[in-house]
């Protein structure tokens, strides 16, 4: 078993009944607690969805209102070894991996929500942050009230929660699974 991140830090931010409030109440997502250090990571709430094909892919993400863009051997890419400014790389359109002729959908709106998506093989992730403030490295009641309105629509589009256990399992996933002394 991994070494458990300490009572301090995971609470640093939020009391432990609010973290355990949002693991027990939030079905699709989960509450991730940052690296912190270096990792240049943040907390976030973070939640996937299966799809079996391409087209289950594109009818998912139409359902939520996001067009997935097309590229073509014509778009740009980062050349290997160059550097590139912020504002010149946020430029380059983000293949997915299996689809190459897709781009990955990223930053979105859903409803209201902003949200960061991301296509991997079988799953679309979906990353929830700065709901309050538009600060990504950190969550708030606000975060997941937005959570709370995403699996709403996820159940009227009759979707069913994956829980991955890849995500359940690690040591930064505040869950009972991981940490079950918090969860008495």
């Amino acid at each position: 078993m991994s070494c458990k991140l300490s009572k301090t830090y995971l609470f640093e931010k939020h009391s432990q009944q609010e973290v355990t409030r949002w693991a027990t109440q939030l079905r699709y997502f989960y509450f991730i607690r940052a690296a912190g250090g270096h990792a240049n990571d943040g907390d976030e709430f973070r939640a996937g969805i299966r799809y079996t094909n391409k087209d289950d892919l594109k009818s998912k993400l139409s359902q939520l209102g996001i067009t997935v863009g097309n590229l073509t051997a014509q778009d740009p890419q980062p050349q290997p070894g160059k550097a590139y400014r912020g504002n010149e790389f946020s430029k380059f359109k983000t293949p997915v991996a299996h689809f190459s002729n897709l781009e990955q959908p990223g930053h979105v709106l859903i409803t209201d929500i902003s949200l960061f998506v991301w296509i991997t093989p079988q799953i679309i992730r979906f990353s929830v942050s700065g709901q309050f403030d538009g600060n990504l490295y950190e969550v708030s009641q606000a975060d997941f009230e937005a959570c709370f309105k995403l699996e709403t629509l996820f159940d009227q589009l009759k979707w069913y929660p994956f829980k991955d256990n890849s995500i359940a399992q690690g040591v930064q996933c505040i869950s009972d699974n991981m940490y079950p002394e918090y969860f008495v």
